[in-house]
């Protein structure tokens, strides 16, 4: 982590010299302004990250909506053209990733974390690029958050001993995310949609009582299916 904040510190003193040299010269006049000054804090945590994080995509995707936002606010673009050129980004490595890591629907970027939140054991899921299975068969189920972009995602809870109050947490872009309870589960959905939407598809959605699986989160340009 120390060598990544070095690069990054490297990186940007070289390029404030070089502007500063360009500058002096007339080469390259610049005016100082403190506008869009802000984007940095969008910036610099995620150069950061793409030096330290293993999924890449989350901090490439940060760093080209930092940049947009910066131009935008310093009129070099409009809102309006930052808003339709970071979609194409978007578009356009989607489409890299097609291109040139053939295997993408079967591998991706998939990680796996346990963490301890208010007592519970949870599990933290991030899925991109990819197809992904998870089951919980067999195992204690107290709550996951799921981070899925630009692939496929499917949660089975299936065979889960799932304890009272066990939730999911979305955070869907770009993806698909199936999500399989068991029969007779009593299920609360309350996930907010952007441009995509959540269709419950259970064969019965009258629980038998406890346990309660509640569904919470966001979804934007994807969908989420909930089905036994």
């Amino acid at each position: 982590m120390k060598q990544a904040f070095k690069i990054i510190l490297g990186l940007a003193l070289i390029a404030a010299g070089v502007l500063w040299i360009l500058n002096i010269t007339g080469v390259l006049p610049l005016e100082f302004s403190t506008k869009g000054w802000w984007a940095l804090f969008i910036i610099v945590p995620c150069l950061y990250g793409l030096f330290t994080d293993k999924n890449k995509i989350g901090p490439c995707i940060g760093i080209g909506m930092g940049v947009l936002l910066f131009l935008a606010a310093r009129d070099v673009i409009t809102w309006n053209m930052m808003w339709q050129i970071g979609l194409a980004l978007v578009v356009i490595g989607f489409g890299i990733q097609l291109l040139f890591f053939k295997d993408w629907r079967h591998q991706g970027v998939y990680e796996v974390k346990n963490i301890t939140r208010d007592g519970k054991n949870i599990r933290r899921i991030e899925s991109s690029f990819g197809k992904q299975n998870v089951s919980f068969a067999g195992e204690k189920f107290e709550g996951v958050d799921v981070q899925a972009a630009f692939g496929g995602f499917t949660l089975d809870l299936n065979g889960a001993k799932i304890a009272d109050g066990a939730f999911i947490d979305l955070n869907v872009g770009f993806s698909g995310v199936t999500i399989i309870v068991p029969e007779g589960l009593a299920v609360q959905i309350a996930v907010n949609s952007g441009f995509g939407g959540v269709s419950d598809n259970r064969r019965t959605k009258i629980g038998t009582g406890t346990p309660t699986l509640t569904i919470t989160g966001k979804v934007g340009f994807g969908g989420v299916e909930i089905r036994n």
